[in-house]
């Protein structure tokens, strides 16, 4: 299982005693209105989520979705990291990440993006990391930007309960 860190975060597979702060952030409105609907931790009931998400392996599933914590309370699930789109004969993947809102402007999504790319620079061979956001999520683009992603198109996707929105992808090549 992948274990992620940083001088602030601990990046790893959620735990059993996450389920309570799993069922918060998958039940805040405000944080999926920037978020596709079919979002693993979004289907089914939150405990058949958190179980989906443990067993999650990126280089067997091409994907996985991690628990962040704070190094200063590393037992407080503070949001979710993810790897998709792995494609490792193409050396390409896409990242993404949520968080509570409790934990919104303090510099977390900064540090989560910088700690997943330094994990990919070191332990993939990687070449290129995109990045999906919609366009009113201005943090989220100021966030990528920090970390080094540029601009590079907006498009029309499917946002997957049948909603064709248009999302600004952001790459950065390692």
């Amino acid at each position: 299982m992948l274990h992620i860190e940083n001088e602030r975060l601990l990046i790893c597979a959620l735990r059993d005693n996450d389920l309570e702060a799993l069922k918060a952030l998958r039940d805040c409105e405000i944080v999926y209105r920037y978020e596709p609907s079919f979002l693993l931790e979004c289907q089914n009931s939150a405990e058949e989520a958190l179980k989906t998400l443990q067993d999650m392996d990126l280089f067997v599933n091409r994907q996985c979705i991690l628990g962040v914590y704070e190094k200063e309370d590393p037992n407080t699930l503070v949001g979710l990291a993810e790897f998709y789109d792995f494609k490792p004969s193409g050396k390409i993947i896409s990242i993404g990440y949520r968080f509570h809102p409790n934990y919104w402007g303090k510099g977390i999504a900064t540090s989560c993006v910088r700690a997943l790319l330094r994990f990919l620079k070191n332990e993939t061979e990687v070449q290129m990391v995109s990045a999906h956001v919609l366009p009113d999520n201005k943090a989220s683009a100021r966030c990528l930007i920090k970390n080094g992603f540029e601009y590079l198109i907006s498009k029309k996707e499917d946002w997957g309960d049948g909603r064709i929105l248009n999302a600004d992808v952001y790459t950065l090549d390692c």
